[in-house]
């Protein structure tokens, strides 16, 4: 039998993290600016390492290699602008050579015309969904704990390996001192109309109740750490928030262009969700508050 790894987060005191808090990297001071005005940057914390998204992509991975601090991102997000889209091709001999290099790099990350750059390649290979929750993740950047959160059968997997299930969202419920997970859907996604999400919430449901006191302390540490780093906004709840419990049912939060869509949808969706199962069901255009409190297009079942 394999044995369950434990869901965990870095700890305040592990080597990463105090080089981070003691040390003059003014590259990471750059990064963390940035986070509190740029509404694409999200700094979440990791088993053994940090992870800097761009619109929920995975702009960096952050980690120690014996006593260095190592930056790693994908190559498809370093490609620069391109004067023509073109690239001749030298027709001599049995192959097709390229005169140039077709791809030319970005020099340096953080340069201003060069940060967006890279930004916009993220963008670009995101897609809507990562765009919306790259949009609720800030707006709801004072309560927000984690992102992009992958597990399956026998624990916490990180984001660089093969995943069976993901939670998009973990909130502080202020009203309650409640970890809650959130499930984002757009409107449009058959699993919703299917009642194919049923499936994937019980998994989440699965996954809260067995690592109830795990997850708590988990979130503690992310708490502590996101503090010390100086990565929770100015205007953050948590710095001063007491975790109590983890909510077991997650909430599901539908993202919808408009109020008439809403108001069309919403019984048909409804009709096909096990609502027992959530703590909470949202629709919402851009922005949505998910502290669990009700509204026009906020239920709470709990």
């Amino acid at each position: 039998m394999v044995e369950k790894k434990r869901f965990e987060r870095l700890k305040v005191n592990d080597p990463l993290v105090q080089a981070l808090a003691t040390r003059n990297y003014p590259w990471w001071k750059t990064l963390v600016e940035r986070s509190h005005t740029d509404n694409k940057i999200s700094i979440q914390v990791r088993g053994s390492y940090l992870n800097v998204y761009s619109t929920m992509g995975n702009l960096m991975k952050v980690e120690m290699a014996g006593s260095k601090i190592v930056c790693t991102t994908h190559y498809k997000y370093l490609i620069d602008d391109l004067a023509d889209e073109y690239v001749n091709l030298v027709t001599e001999g049995d192959h097709l050579a390229v005169s140039r290099p077709s791809c030319p790099l970005v020099t340096s990350l953080l340069e201003e015309k060069h940060f967006q750059r890279v930004q916009n390649n993220i963008a670009s290979h995101s897609g809507v969904e990562k765009t919306i929750q790259s949009k609720l993740a800030w707006h709801n950047r004072n309560t927000l704990l984690d992102a992009e959160i992958a597990f399956n059968e026998v624990g916490e997997q990180g984001d660089n390996t093969d995943r069976k299930t993901r939670i998009d969202l973990v909130h502080l419920d202020k009203r309650s001192n409640a970890v809650v997970f959130v499930e984002l859907k757009q409107l449009s996604d058959v699993r919703l109309h299917s009642g194919e999400v049923n499936r994937q919430i019980a998994k989440y449901i699965a996954f809260a109740s067995e690592r109830k006191g795990e997850i708590i302390d988990a979130y503690r540490n992310v708490i502590q750490v996101k503090e010390l780093l100086k990565i929770l906004p100015t205007t953050s709840e948590l710095a001063t928030a007491e975790i109590k419990r983890v909510e077991p049912k997650p909430i599901l939060a539908i993202a919808c262009s408009n109020q008439k869509y809403i108001d069309d949808w919403k019984n048909d969706v409804k009709a096909k969700l096990n609502t027992e199962q959530l703590a909470g069901l949202y629709f919402f255009g851009t922005d949505v508050d998910l502290n669990l409190k009700s509204n026009k297009n906020k239920e709470v079942f709990i």
